[in-house]
């Protein structure tokens, strides 16, 4: 039988009797089940006591059946330590690229070492412990014994040598279960403890380097994984069990199938190099010393220095070493959490870093418990931070509610509280901005950065020039908003770790600044620098990395780069399913933005596909929170419903989206004229001109009221809206009017490719009108604004091409005979510029320029040339079939009129 199996012994009474003590130090023995169909359990209790293996003595199947699976169950959460942080058991992490992911458990144990070591938290463990196995009375009569006999010394001795402890201690570190960790502080506290002391023990034995030990199975893929990983850094999440003789770890690595294969860890240990890791013989205290067994501490961390073959051993032999590289960045933050601690309660702080790692639902559960002590310690920051857990999960009105009530609180002893209480100002400042409170907003971050600038915090001060900053910017005052982020990034730069989640925050706001700007190469510089950093500080799980996913991803689709813009959006989505609960605010915002991409991309039936399970999570769950993201997709889902012509479905979301814009924003905010514009552009489509105009207007005066700089794009859209108005309403003078301003507007800004698909609509009203020369000028703006934003073959470039040679073609018949040329020679130009990109592309347009190239030929009588570009229309059309008959037929007659002038 293999040493890497784990056997489940259920065997009658009778016989077991006299197995037990054969069998019971068998490493490949989990557990053993003893049955009779008889009822002389009590008979036999005896050995419970006896032989800690032996899990009970069962007469009923159902219950025989059930402690079995729940002992199955912890043994597979204990198989194996080595697993990459992708899989669910997250036993193993790459830390050049995950420190973040590594950073949790060294802070647990921090903290863990810090909270009071008193019998409280000791009744707690037995309390659980007792609770977990109340079906179970063999395990509840260890438990006693454990209770009565156990002292902090010996926590190594009752780690080693009792199952039930080992198993339930390291299945909540497999499973990085905070909760079950937080139960068992006491314990753990003593085993680290312990194990330091045995380390120096273990370091004064060695000189210099010494190897330890571990036989494995692994699977064909994780052993790809670790190939794949060479050089890079991992963790271990538990307490790693090791030998210092290689004989005892390949006796588990006795067994290997097509799927599996033995494996064999060599750990190398430089003592004169490091002396933070901390490992410990513990072989005198083992139930098998001639084992050797070393066991490292909770946060040991290894370089991985090569996967070989050994086909002598018959393993893979994967070495590694012991290395502090990569938790610099670790011990900076853990230097934050102890600087907490000295100005909070432990207690508290452990309930933060459950925050921190995104463990909302535990941190709730874990303050309500807090809770359960009415008017204890610490009241007013339990409130807080039940606060910060519900502002997290999206529950806003009750975020504000713990907010309130703790700060009522702290208000009654102000000269003790009075640094707290800017903690609680500042984050309802928050909860008043996500709400779109903007005014509501500022006053209490005003409020708690005159506090803080008492008391020179500076790392809190930056937090409170961000938070105005981004007021400033949704307000619109972008310089008060660039001026105040900048300061706060030089406040952070000069504080904080050189990594660091909030500095990354910073430089997103500022980015954020420089997109409303329309400097939009500058914004996706910072953004980048963020998502480095954040990549850098949090785990690759961590909503903080999917919201940086999705501000580059908006600058993407600003830039028209549709296809990056949804990889970016995709990956976010991706973090955030599984980083949140499904009907989360923020899921729904990448959705919505996923749909602006279909929509921009002319996919209007995906688009409102994902716009629509935006508008469900929003209305099922934060039907009470109006903010601008509530307005985004109203107005999304009715530009996708004028795009489609239902402009009725368009018109009742664009009421929506005025009705919460008017709560949201200030006058004179440019949301809000878009809102009126939106409004204006659907009466028109239904014919409602006079209607339609008085909502123009009204976007006319509110961009009028605008507090900042006046935003062009706004006026642009304002202007266009007035010219169709009156366009349709037959004054097309003065409608064209008022669309070639808005034209002049756009080409005046920032270039975007959505401005150029503005721009057009306005070149074929010009062209329709025979307005040739305005026409030429709007052409020409949108292939300006095209060539220096998308790439040189991009269709919408040929699309450019192809309008200018429209209207040159047009000029050439009706002008004088000395211009007739020139326009024939530029028409010629710009369609063959085109044709390049649509042939390339295999674009339908492609027998359209064609055909129009062979008709400057046969109108110059160069029919030879004229009937090869109609022969080529007729090849494509053999290809690739028009839409319409029609087209089939004018390349016929133009081949057959071509021939006939030949004749």
């Amino acid at each position: 039988m293999p040493k890497s199996d784990n056997i489940f012994l259920i065997v009658p009474v009778s016989s077991g009797i006299k197995l037990l003590s054969m069998i019971h130090d068998l490493r490949q023995i989990d557990s053993v089940f003893l049955f009779s169909i008889e009822a002389e359990c009590e008979k036999y209790e005896d050995l419970l006591d006896k032989y800690s293996k032996l899990i009970g003595i069962f007469d009923q199947y159902t219950n025989l059946f059930q402690s079995l699976r729940e002992n199955i169950e912890l043994c597979i959460q204990q198989v194996e330590s080595f697993k990459f942080y992708e899989q669910n058991q997250k036993s193993t992490r790459e830390l050049s690229k995950e420190s973040g992911s590594f950073l949790w458990l060294r802070l647990f144990k921090d903290v863990v070492l810090h909270l009071p070591h008193d019998e409280q938290a000791k009744k707690e463990m037995f309390k659980k412990l007792k609770e977990y196995y109340y079906n179970n009375n063999k395990q509840l009569k260890w438990i006693d014994k454990f209770d009565t006999q156990y002292k902090s010394e010996d926590a190594i001795r009752w780690y080693t040598r009792e199952p039930c402890l080992y198993k339930q201690l390291n299945r909540a570190l497999r499973t990085e279960d905070i909760e079950l960790l937080y139960t068992f502080r006491y314990f753990i506290a003593d085993l680290s403890k312990q194990l330091s002391q045995e380390y120096e023990i273990l370091r004064e034995s060695f000189d210099s380097k010494i190897k330890f030990y571990r036989g494995v199975i692994m699977s064909n893929e994780e052993i790809h994984k670790l190939k794949q990983n060479v050089g890079k850094l991992i963790s271990t999440n538990g307490f790693l069990s090791t030998s210092q003789s290689k004989d005892v770890a390949l006796k588990y690595t006795d067994q290997s199938t097509t799927q599996q294969q033995n494996v064999l860890f060599e750990i190398e240990y430089d003592f004169q190099k490091i002396d933070s890791i901390i490992a410990a013989s513990i072989a005198h205290f083992s139930q098998h010393p001639n084992e050797d067994e070393v066991l490292f501490d909770l946060d040991a961390a290894f370089k991985l220095s090569c996967v070989t073959r050994d086909d002598l051993l018959n393993v893979t032999r994967v070495v590694m070493e012991i290395t502090d590289e990569g938790s610099a960045i670790a011990q900076e933050h853990t230097n934050e959490i102890r600087k907490d601690m000295n100005s909070s309660s432990p207690v508290l702080v452990f309930g933060r870093l459950l925050t921190i790692i995104g463990e909302h639902d535990k941190a709730q559960r874990y303050f309500d418990r807090l809770l359960e002590n009415p008017n204890g310690p610490n009241e007013e920051f339990i409130y807080y931070y039940m606060g910060l857990v519900q502002y997290h999960k999206g529950n806003y009105e009750q975020a504000l509610q713990h907010y309130e009530h703790s700060y009522k609180i702290m208000s009654n002893d102000i000269n003790s509280r009075e640094f707290a209480l800017s903690y609680v100002l500042n984050d309802i400042g928050a909860v008043f901005k996500i709400q779109g409170k903007y005014d509501e907003a500022l006053d209490y971050f005003m409020r708690a950065l005159e506090i803080r600038k008492n008391y020179s915090d500076y790392t809190a001060i930056a937090t409170s020039l961000v938070n105005i900053a981004v007021i400033y910017r949704l307000k619109g005052e972008y310089d008060r908003a660039l001026e105040c982020s900048m300061e706060s990034l030089r406040i952070r730069e000069a504080y904080l770790p050189s990594e660091h989640t909030e500095t990354a925050k910073t430089l997103n706001n500022i980015a954020e600044i420089f997109t409303d700007k329309d400097e939009l190469k500058t914004a996706l510089e910072y953004h980048e620098k963020s998502l480095k950093m954040m990549e850098k500080c949090l785990p690759a799980e961590h909503d903080d990395i999917a919201s940086c996913l999705n501000r580059i991803a908006l600058v993407l689709t600003h830039q028209g780069k549709y296809d990056e813009a949804l990889d970016y959006y995709m990956r976010a989505l991706k973090i955030r399913e599984q980083a949140l609960p499904k009907e989360h605010l923020r899921m729904a915002t990448t959705l919505s933005d996923i749909g602006y991409v279909h929509y921009s991309t002319k996919k209007y039936i995906l688009a409102l596909e994902y716009l629509e399970k935006a508008l469900k999570i929003r209305e099922t769950c934060f039907s009470d929170i109006n903010d601008i993201g509530r307005v985004n997709i109203f107005t999304y889902i009715g530009l996708t419903f004028i795009k489609l012509h239902q402009y009725r479905d368009a018109l009742t979301y664009f009421k929506h989206a005025l009705h919460v814009g008017k709560i949201v924003y200030p006058i004179g905010h440019v949301k809000l004229t878009d809102c009126f514009i939106n409004m204006g552009i659907a009466f028109r489509e239904m014919g409602h001109y006079d209607t339609a105009f008085e909502y123009f207007e009204n976007a006319s005066k509110n961009e009028d009221q605008n507090s900042a700089k006046p935003n062009p794009i706004s006026l642009a859209r304002t202007y266009d809206s007035m010219g169709m108005c009156l366009c349709d309403q037959g004054d097309d003078e003065q409608g064209l009017e008022y669309r070639m301003k808005a034209v002049r507007i756009i080409e005046k800004v920032f270039p975007r490719p959505q401005y150029a698909d503005c721009i057009d609509p306005i070149g074929h009203a010009f062209f329709t009108n025979e307005k040739y020369d305005c026409a030429l000028e709007c052409f020409f703006a949108s292939l300006t604004i095209r060539v220096q934003c998308l790439p040189s073959d991009h269709i919408d470039i040929a699309q450019s091409f192809l309008l200018i040679g429209d209207v040159f073609f047009e000029l050439e018949k009706i002008a004088d005979w000395e211009s007739i040329e020139q326009y024939r020679i530029k028409a010629r130009f710009y369609y063959e510029q085109a044709l390049a990109i649509y042939r390339e592309k295999q674009h339908a347009n492609t027998a359209y320029v064609l055909h129009s190239i062979g008709s400057i030929y046969e109108n110059i009588h160069k029919y030879h040339r004229a009937l090869e570009y109609y022969y080529q229309v007729w090849a494509w059309y053999q290809q690739y079939p028009p839409a319409e008959d029609s087209d089939r037929e004018k390349c016929e007659r133009s081949i057959a009129r071509v021939k006939w002038f030949m004749l």
